[in-house]
């Protein structure tokens, strides 16, 4: 439980910024902050900050029906694929392709996490999936090659910018931002393998990296250089 010193609320979260006016949280315990309970407060008010209602069942169910459906259809292509097999697992390509859309739209609904999570997320599950087409057409070179690093690029640049826009809520992108560079500088393990043909866009993706976390301690405040310290004890 937090609370909130100039809303004067406790508020059910993890999150370290009131909803309200974006102001710091810090412990109800530490703040002295009392929770009303059918009487006047006098410090605060308790505030869920999702509080249970009738939309929460039909959501609940919603969520189900879909689920219900999805599972419906990828077993079903895997049956036909299986009577009808003609050497090639498509099925496999549908089952990853409906694991990418729930990561992507189905996931962020579920798990209620911040901007640079999702985007962490999607960046890998999308990065799987392709790895998953390559294997199932027999193809060689692309996901490895082109996808994957111009993936976590782009994923890296998206949480940069996400940070410079929402200045306030740093601390909640910067674990995310850490982990899609060292995500970045994972490509060069596919050419010191021998996996790749094409090892440029793999330099390209660990360089990037690299001067995405250079320039998060050069430009970044002292604040923001010591909580990154502090998170991951350098």
């Amino acid at each position: 439980m937090k609370y909130c010193r100039k809303c004067a609320l406790k508020i059910n979260t993890r999150q370290q910024f009131c909803p309200l006016c974006a102001c710091d949280l810090s412990d109800a315990e530490t703040d002295g902050g009392r929770t009303t309970s059918g009487e006047g407060n006098e410090t605060g008010t308790e505030y869920d900050l999702y509080p249970l209602s009738s939309d929460g069942i039909k959501y609940d169910l919603t969520f189900r029906i879909f689920l219900f459906l999805t599972i419906i259809v990828v077993c079903s292509c895997v049956l036909i694929n299986i009577l009808a097999y003609d050497g090639m697992l498509w099925s496999l390509i549908v089952a990853g392709g409906v694991g990418f859309a729930w990561a992507a739209i189905g996931y962020p609904v579920i798990v209620k996490k911040n901007i640079g999570h999702h985007i962490m997320v999607d960046a890998v599950c999308l990065c799987l999936f392709f790895i998953m087409v390559q294997f199932v057409t027999k193809t060689t070179g692309w996901s490895l090659d082109y996808v994957i690093p111009f993936m976590f690029i782009g994923a890296t640049t998206t949480i940069s910018f996400t940070i410079l826009i929402r200045r306030m809520k740093w601390r909640e992108y910067a674990l995310y931002q850490f982990i899609t560079i060292i995500l970045g500088l994972l490509p060069v393990i596919s050419v010191i393998a021998g996996l790749v043909e094409i090892i440029w866009p793999s330099i390209v993706s660990a360089f990037y990296s690299f001067i995405t976390l250079l320039g998060m301690f050069i430009f970044a405040d002292k604040k923001y250089r010591n909580e990154l310290i502090k998170r991951f004890h350098f």
